[in-house]
């Protein structure tokens, strides 16, 4: 049982989360968490606390690939095959092809979370440096934000991911959008998606350091697309940031995959409701979810008539 206690120390109280268990016939208390000074503690927040102090927020329990061999080989296939397509193109048309594919991830990753831009609209923004018209500053910031964050990973991903890159990209990413004193920060107060639990704040640190972990041992015991796949589902669960985290988790899951010389991933906003579904689906257990949802939209990506 998880509960929260109050203990006054030198004449002030602090809460505590704590644990209790029985040992035959003791029921011994134990602390799990520092909560902070006392004040009211939300319902919907002390939920997630409970959550990640039984670790219910944490899937990856093992490194199993989801998809089959025939699967992996598929997209294996269909990144050697596009790249080998590019490779005969000329620069100028090479350069074309990398601002479609940006401008159909940024508009995409973007609208997932809000963005009213098309990629057409974000194209030209980006690249012929026409305004679009009936957008809002946040709109134009979030499309700027994010082409920078993903010539961060572009300058980055042949090193593993570490904390100071993971912040430094939400840094980029919210930069003009969310306050400075949270930019590029690990939360610490408590989010949500919707009516959704997160990782508990308390917990965000060390699940991170966790899911990194979990990512370098993956890569040495499982197929890579399952690593980047699976991990993004993850780091979605813990959402470490107080915003940002869709377009953070949309980065690190093409990090993943860059580093190891595959072609990047572009999660189609159309794709919305399955996307979505996936990843819920994979809060739930169920991991094969995300796979197979990033399986169907990496093989529709590069795929030739």
């Amino acid at each position: 049982m998880v509960s929260i206690v109050t203990k006054k120390i030198n004449g002030n109280e602090y809460l505590y989360l704590v644990g209790s268990f029985r040992e035959g016939e003791k029921v011994i208390q134990k602390t799990i968490k520092y909560v902070g000074k006392k004040r009211p503690i939300p319902q919907a927040e002390f939920a997630c606390m409970k959550l990640s102090a039984k670790e219910e927020d944490w899937i990856l329990t093992g490194y199993d690939d989801q998809l089959s061999y025939q699967h992996h080989q598929q997209m294996k296939d269909s990144s050697s095959q596009y790249q080998a397509y590019l490779k005969g193109l000329d620069r100028v048309s090479r350069e074309k092809e990398k601002e479609k594919f940006l401008s159909i991830f940024i508009a995409s990753s973007n609208a997932i979370e809000g963005s009213t831009m098309s990629a057409k609209e974000t194209h030209d923004f980006l690249f012929a440096d026409v305004v679009p018209k009936n957008h809002s500053k946040k709109e134009l910031f979030m499309a700027l934000n994010l082409l920078e964050a993903w010539k961060y990973v572009e300058n980055n991903h042949s090193n593993f991911p570490t904390h100071e890159d993971l912040k430094e990209l939400h840094g980029i990413v919210n930069r003009n959008i969310e306050d400075d004193e949270t930019l590029g920060q690990y939360k610490k107060v408590q989010n949500y998606v919707g009516d959704v639990y997160t990782t508990s704040y308390l917990f965000t640190d060390e699940r991170m350091k966790r899911l990194l972990l979990w990512i370098k041992k993956a890569f040495q015991k499982i197929d890579n697309f399952e690593v980047a796949f699976q991990s993004h589902a993850q780091f979605e669960i813990i959402h470490p940031f107080i915003d940002g985290n869709g377009r953070v988790g949309r980065l690190l899951l093409n990090w993943l995959l860059m580093r190891k010389k595959l072609l990047p991933l572009a999660i189609r906003v159309k794709r919305r409701g399955d996307y979505i579904s996936a990843l819920e689906n994979s809060r739930r257990g169920k991991v094969e979810a995300i796979c197979k949802f990033c399986f169907r939209e990496y093989i529709e990506q590069y795929k030739f008539v």
